[in-house]
């Protein structure tokens, strides 16, 4: 133990002390605001983008939804998935109308159990 203790001490005598290096020159921290001018800019930015690309979409903006029409009859076309902000803004506008679109949703989305090749039935059979 004493020679481990006697290396140590060896080890931290090589260590010498040395002289701090001077504080930055206080002339150049007027050039940090441009960086934080460009900072506070992309931000601002970022944020506009999410905004206009978010907000409720009427017959003003000119930006309405196509609806979907099917062009060739007999042809049915899946409804578009719907996405979570789609969701969250049924859910507040017409709770109604979203546990309509769940259920259709649940309908196409998950399998179904009632057929006659379903996995419930052949398990049944077992």
């Amino acid at each position: 133990m004493e020679n481990s203790d006697k290396k140590f001490e060896e080890y931290l005598a090589e260590f010498r002390p040395r002289r701090p290096r001077a504080l930055p020159d206080p002339a150049n921290a007027h050039r940090v605001w441009p960086r934080h001018l460009a900072a506070v800019a992309a931000i601002a930015i970022a944020l506009g983008a999410s905004l206009w690309f978010s907000r409720p979409k009427n017959s003003k903006n000119k930006d309405s939804v196509v609806e979907n029409v099917n062009v060739i009859p007999g042809i049915k076309r899946e409804p578009p998935k719907l996405s979570l902000v789609a969701v969250t803004q049924m859910a507040l506008k017409d709770p109604v109308q979203l546990d309509a679109q769940l259920t259709e949703a649940s309908r196409r989305m998950l399998p179904d159990f009632r057929g006659s090749d379903s996995t419930l039935r052949v398990l049944a059979k077992e």
